[in-house]
């Protein structure tokens, strides 16, 4: 699954519980206790966390070290990790309302935490593909991972963005099927137009303005916002409208 498709299953799930909270506020506070632990894991394993299933309080003591939530939220996190230590041995406590609609609407600040740069925007779990590269190992790379759209590479500039679109026209192409096909037989004229290339400390004004151009589908972020250097990671428009 890619990262906006993370981010935006856990932009639905709060949500929901924006609707259980006036139910059932108890059994929001505690899903809401949980979806916390389980973002702050999902957090902590982009940036290097690969140790065995921890806590609120492990992944936010990873993520001070290492970004990118700012502290202050860490602190925050830090009190409802000791909440939840405390709800978990203690038979028959359960979360106020209250105090579960300050877990949702603290939860809502964490996913939707502001984001200055496109560093801090762009999703970083990211896989390119070399030009010469056979067309169906990126086909299966793309369902494989849940990628929608690969960079392109030839050398170590990008050239273009192989879509989903891309590999059912080229399936469709008289006399030949994709299996045969290299990725730089299969690119359109629109796959090398559809991107852009932006640097990694452009401001979130400057992304959105990228994205808005006629037919941009994603930016590809590197060190300088040049062409020949590697990608760091890639913004598309689900990546910005998550982080709204």
């Amino acid at each position: 699954m890619s990262e906006h498709s993370i981010i935006g299953s856990f932009a639905r799930r709060l949500a929901h519980l924006r609707g259980l909270l006036a139910r059932d506020p108890a059994e929001a506070g505690d899903q809401g206790l949980k979806l916390l632990e389980e973002y702050l894991e999902y957090e902590a394993v982009e940036v290097g966390y690969h140790q065995e299933h921890g806590s609120i309080g492990r992944y936010t003591s990873w993520l001070r070290r290492r970004g990118p939530i700012r502290d202050e939220l860490l602190d925050r996190a830090e009190v409802y990790a000791q909440i939840r230590n405390c709800l978990a041995h203690s038979y028959g406590l359960q979360t106020s309302p209250d105090l579960a609609a300050e877990v949702i609407e603290f939860l809502g600040v964490l996913i939707h935490q502001e984001a200055n740069t496109a560093a801090q925007m762009m999703s970083r779990h990211i896989r390119s593909v070399d030009e010469t590269s056979r067309l169906a190992d990126a086909r299966d790379t793309m369902l494989r991972e849940g990628f929608g759209r690969l960079p392109v590479l030839r050398g170590q500039t990008v050239v273009a963005l192989l879509s989903e679109r891309d590999l059912v026209v080229a399936d469709l192409i008289p006399g030949g099927k994709a299996d045969g096909m290299t990725v730089a037989e299969a690119l359109t004229p629109q796959s090398r137009r559809r991107f852009g290339v932006i640097a990694a400390d452009a401001s979130q004004t400057a992304v959105v303005e990228a994205l808005r151009r006629p037919g941009i589908d994603a930016l590809i972020v590197t060190r300088d916002g040049q062409r020949n250097q590697a990608p760091l990671g890639i913004i598309t428009h689900a990546d910005v409208l998550y982080r709204m």
